[in-house]
Parts: C-alpha cells; sequence; structure tokens
C-alpha cells in the first residue's frame, strides 16, 4: 500500500503507529499520524514546527487507551537511592518531549488497526497527491490529508492549540510547490 509514499512519509507512519501503541490505543488515528507528520523532516514538519506547534506538547495532549500504562515511579524510594525525580522527568522532557517518562509500550499492541479518520488521511493524502500531478506521496500530502477533513482528532488538537487551519494548508502547499 505504501509504495507510492515517499520514504519520510511512511516513517512517518510508522512513527504514528509508535505513537498510538505508546498511548495505549488499539487504532491508529488522525492525532497519531500528526504527531508522526512532526518527527519526521518535510514538509509536513516544517510547516507545523513554523506554526510554532512542539511535538513533545502535542503528545502530552493525546488521549490515552484503557492500555496506557504510566510508568508509577516512586519519587521517594528513587530519592532514597540518590535519584532526583524531578530531575530525571526534565532531562527526558528536554531530550523526549513533554511527559515521555510516563509513556510506556504496552505489551501486545504490536498489530494496531486503522481507525476511519487515519484511513481518510491516507485516502485524502492520495487523491492530492493526484490532483497535483505527484507520482509520490510526501508527508506534505498526508498534512493535507489531515486539514481536508470536516473533523478529527488532529484537526481538534490543532485547534486547541491555536493553529489557523486555513494558514496551516496554504503554507505546506506552497512548501510543496517550492519542492517541486
Amino acid at each position: 500500500m505504501f509504495e507510492r509514499f515517499e520514504p519520510a512519509a511512511r516513517q512517518a507512519f510508522l512513527d504514528a503507529r509508535s505513537e498510538a501503541g505508546t498511548a495505549g490505543q488499539r487504532k491508529v488515528r488522525s492525532e497519531h499520524i500528526l504527531l508522526g507528520l512532526l518527527a519526521e523532516p518535510g514538509p509536513a514538519a516544517d510547516t507545523l514546527t513554523a506554526a510554532g506547534l512542539d511535538l513533545g506538547a502535542l503528545r502530552a495532549r493525546i488521549p490515552r487507551g484503557k492500555h496506557f500504562t504510566p510508568t508509577g515511579l516512586d519519587p521517594d524510594a528513587l530519592a532514597a537511592v540518590g535519584i532526583d525525580l524531578d530531575a530525571v522527568r526534565r532531562a527526558a522532557d528536554a531530550a523526549f518531549g513533554a511527559g515521555s517518562l510516563d509513556m510506556v509500550r504496552s505489551p501486545g499492541l504490536r498489530r494496531l488497526g486503522l481507525a476511519d479518520d487515519g484511513k481518510d488521511v491516507l485516502v485524502r493524502a492520495v487523491r492530492e497527491a493526484q490532483r497535483t500531478g505527484r507520482r509520490q506521496i510526501s508527508t506534505g500530502h498526508m498534512l493535507i490529508g489531515i486539514l481536508d477533513q470536516k473533523q478529527n482528532g488532529a484537526l481538534t488538537l490543532l485547534a486547541s492549540s491555536g493553529a489557523d487551519r486555513a494558514a496551516l494548508r496554504a503554507d505546506v502547499v506552497a512548501r510543496m510547490a517550492h519542492n517541486q
């Protein structure tokens, strides 16, 4: 299915699967794809970063599924052996994004399905690439696949972050045109 996807777009989808699993979800949703796009260099990440969006901050706001398992670290026990949990959290947040220390992969969630809004992202990305005469689907096409839906979890996340949907779309289209 992903033969026509550029390597960065394929990797963004793999990153999305990882984000869904880390969040304890059984399906990859549009918000996971948004995180995957932000993690991979390309027109989508450039657009999202230029709009002031941060991977760690968005990741911290993703809904957790029933399979999410917080680490359950005990600050008092760690302090007893000389470990400052707050310092470790700050370092982990700086290196891997906000809340990263509290996220662990849940066992048994290797095979994740694709939610309807996630499927729609991919369908719309393919259509946008075809509409513009591109042979391969880029991360920019995938971002357009998110932005062109009427409603999805990623749009809710973007709106609550103060991002302007129309401005994001215009920016990613301009970046893709510049890279042709």
